[in-house]
């Protein structure tokens, strides 16, 4: 076996677990001190308990940094939006000593090969199937699959029915189920850290799906759901989930990997981030001369040019011409300024070619890009900004 080819073993049975557990759980508790969080994680990890005198020296610790960090402020994005949900959960504890069936050994990709899989098929009518791929087209989470894979996961949808006060996933149990909501109304709620009682944090409706998270992390339920009124819903088990959606997203993710490398607002964001941007995003084409979005329109948006050019114009006052004020190219980025303020398009962005873009919408952009927004802030400008 080749050097890289070790190396590439050694990632995937050694460091990928490792580091997919800890950025789980870094992402869930955010802490402000990652080098003294890493070293709990670790003790953690291997059983490892503080005596009494340690504690005590660690809260003495935290103390100290606390007060040497005092008056520097601090940022915390608003949590008013839905995306609460999405916090990623906390591995169990002691995961080293369990099998091993995280993310980095489930899902399939250039270097790690699916083997023969064999989904179940649970009969179903052609309304059922017709309602279920409805549901589906309304998901992010399902956009990679061709029409083939959404087929094999419709066959493999189970349904399931619960009454008003039915929980439906608990926070902290093991989790083998995805759900897609066909009707009736859910509730969401999560135990925070040194907080008194659940947290509301949404209602899901009809179309809308729950508890990836458990399969995606291979780790407890982030969240408990609960029936608010009779509901009906589409079950999908691990073993399809992690084969057929895993596999799908795991090929997007490598024929985007490297052009978003390219992508010059991109630079600052890290691996993981990329993988998730990569997840979500949505392929689109515009002929010569089509619009792409018009000045004054409301959009919720965001595109990245993949190849072709645009041209953005903008007309200053009512009834005057529109002006070219950029052009775009192969990594160039727009339609974030209506998403980011919440108002109308601001220019028209229309093709000057063969136009391909990937774009994201409102809710995986506000998820994805959150460290970019002071980034894409300042950039807005040149949209304000009257030509010479």
């Amino acid at each position: 076996m080749s050097s890289l080819q070790d190396h590439k073993a050694y990632m995937k049975e050694k460091i990928d677990d490792f580091l997919h557990q800890f950025t789980a759980k870094a992402l869930t508790d955010k802490p402000n001190n990652l080098q003294e969080y890493l070293l709990e994680f670790i003790q953690e990890q291997l059983g490892l308990k503080l005596s009494e005198s340690e504690q005590e020296e660690l809260q003495n610790l935290r103390k100290y940094i606390k007060n040497l960090t005092k008056g520097k402020g601090s940022s915390s994005e608003s949590q008013s939006d839905d995306d609460d949900i999405e916090d990623l959960p906390m591995p169990p504890k002691n995961r080293l000593s369990m099998a091993r069936s995280s993310i980095s050994a489930e899902a399939f990709g250039q270097w790690n090969k699916k083997e023969n899989f064999q989904p179940r098929v649970i009969p179903k009518n052609s309304e059922q199937k017709g309602k279920i791929h409805e549901r589906l087209s309304k998901s992010f989470m399902f956009a990679s699959l061709d029409n083939k894979e959404k087929d094999i996961i419709v066959d493999a949808m189970e349904e399931k029915n619960f009454t008003n006060g039915s929980i439906i996933i608990e926070q902290g149990q093991d989790g083998n189920e995805l759900f897609v909501v066909e009707s009736g109304k859910l509730e969401c709620t999560k135990v925070f850290k040194q907080e008194e009682g659940p947290k509301f944090l949404k209602f899901y409706h009809s179309g809308e799906a729950f508890g990836e998270l458990a399969l995606l992390y291979n780790a407890p339920r982030a969240a408990t759901i609960k029936a608010v009124t009779e509901c009906k819903c589409w079950c999908l088990d691990r073993g399809t989930f992690n084969h057929i959606v895993k596999d799908a997203a795991a090929r997007k993710r490598e024929r985007y990997e490297k052009f978003l490398d390219g992508v010059e607002v991109l630079k600052s964001v890290d691996l993981y981030e990329k993988m998730q941007i990569a997840d979500a995003l949505k392929s689109t084409s515009f002929a010569n001369g089509e619009y792409v979005i018009r000045q004054g329109d409301w959009g919720d948006v965001f595109y990245i040019v993949e190849e072709g050019t645009a041209v953005a114009r903008k007309g200053f006052f009512t009834g005057g011409p529109e002006v070219e004020v950029k052009q775009y190219g192969a990594g160039d980025y727009f339609g974030e300024l209506a998403l980011l303020k919440g108002e109308p398009r601001a220019a028209s962005i229309i093709a000057t070619s063969q136009l391909k873009c990937v774009s994201l919408n409102r809710k995986a952009f506000k998820r994805m890009l959150g460290p970019l927004d002071d980034i894409l802030r300042r950039n807005a400008t040149k949209y304000t900004t009257t030509p010479n």
